[in-house]
């Protein structure tokens, strides 16, 4: 059944079905762990985690790839000459994605956030199961929307409710407060997930939309590392209101940049 609705979806909505398949796992995970969790404890909880990443990896064996037609034999290409054929709008969303990625500090410190305020270790799993419920439900509608009323307006709706998201949890204290902007954060999370790598392929030419997709994933990556940790040092060295204000920053740049991305 899955198999036959994955095949009649097309454009982002495909992108959006697989990520709502790896929503639904993640949730399964979580709640397995917020149910295991006062039976085995941490240690074992990992351990546990071995089980299903065996069966998935042994799977794998069983899934044979269809045969391509033979490709012509085409003249090699630099990947110096590739990158320049990017289109310079394509480069912008790149630049702009990149920034965003800097100041996207992640669900990891709205799980800090929720300790912070003193929730206990399984209220906050609760919380990530929560975003993640949210998130598989919302992410082929908003694909799927994405596909009709355009990218752009999606994205800057993602980033500026990551701003919003930021700037609430400065603020909030409560579980009422907390548990409102995990859900406003698995909304984020839904718009911007697909339809960023969506953009990128709309974007680049024809015969070069994996490379488009391999520079997009690099910067997004190379921005992460940094931007995990300047958050970090943020919130150990001057206060969580430091993080947070720093990605309400990063995303209000973003969204105010992504307007001249044609």
């Amino acid at each position: 059944m899955w198999l036959n609705l994955a095949m009649k979806v097309s454009g982002v909505k495909l992108t959006g079905f697989h990520r709502a398949m790896d929503g639904i796992g993640s949730t399964l995970g979580a709640l397995f762990a917020l149910l295991l969790l006062p039976i085995l404890g941490y240690r074992n909880i990992f351990l546990f985690a071995l089980v299903p990443g065996i069966v998935s990896v042994s799977i794998i064996f069983f899934i044979k790839e269809k045969n391509a037609p033979p490709r012509q034999k085409r003249k090699e290409v630099s990947v110096k000459l590739r990158l320049r054929e990017l289109p310079v709008n394509l480069k912008v969303f790149i630049v702009v994605s990149s920034i965003f990625a800097l100041g996207h500090f992640g669900y990891p410190f709205l799980l800090l956030r929720a300790k912070n305020i003193g929730l206990a270790d399984n209220m906050a799993i609760f919380l990530y199961v929560l975003f993640y419920i949210v998130y598989s439900i919302c992410v082929v509608p908003l694909g799927m929307l994405s596909d009709k009323i355009g990218r752009k307006p999606i994205l800057i709706g993602g980033y500026l409710i990551f701003g919003m998201t930021s700037l609430g949890l400065i603020f909030t204290s409560s579980l009422h407060g907390i548990l409102s902007f995990f859900i406003i954060y698995g909304i984020f999370y839904a718009m911007i997930d697909g339809t960023q790598r969506a953009f990128v392929v709309d974007l680049a030419p024809q015969h070069l939309k994996g490379t488009a997709l391999g520079v997009f994933h690099t910067a997004i990556g190379l921005m992460a590392l940094p931007g995990g940790y300047i958050a970090g040092l943020l919130w150990d060295k001057i206060s969580p209101e430091a993080t947070l204000g720093y990605g309400l920053t990063l995303a209000v740049t973003s969204s105010v940049l992504l307007i001249f991305v044609k």
